[in-house]
């Protein structure tokens, strides 16, 4: 639900599914970064930024040049909504 919300642009529901999703598997890693991504999106940087430090917590690996490997999304357009709203949080290239 949360992807389906974020890449209609809805980033607000997004950021609130992803939470949900959060409470039950808090290392999942996806929510978290759907949540940093969502809060960046839509002008919310101070919690787009914790969410960007505790991904990095669970994967300090994580950078915008290996997210592809990381969650392979379909859509080019998708993958860049994704990617910038990740970047705004603060995600290194």
């Amino acid at each position: 639900m949360a992807l389906a919300h974020f890449f209609a642009g809805r980033f607000d529901p997004a950021s609130d599914w992803a939470e949900k999703a959060l409470r039950n598997l808090p290392c999942l890693l996806a929510s978290v970064a759907l949540i940093a991504a969502s809060h960046a999106l839509s002008g919310r940087m101070d919690k787009a930024k914790q969410a960007m430090q505790r991904l990095h917590e669970l994967d300090p690996s994580l950078r915008v040049s290996n997210l592809k490997e990381w969650l392979p999304i379909q859509r080019s357009e998708d993958f860049a909504r994704f990617a910038d709203g990740l970047r705004l949080a603060g995600l290194p290239e």
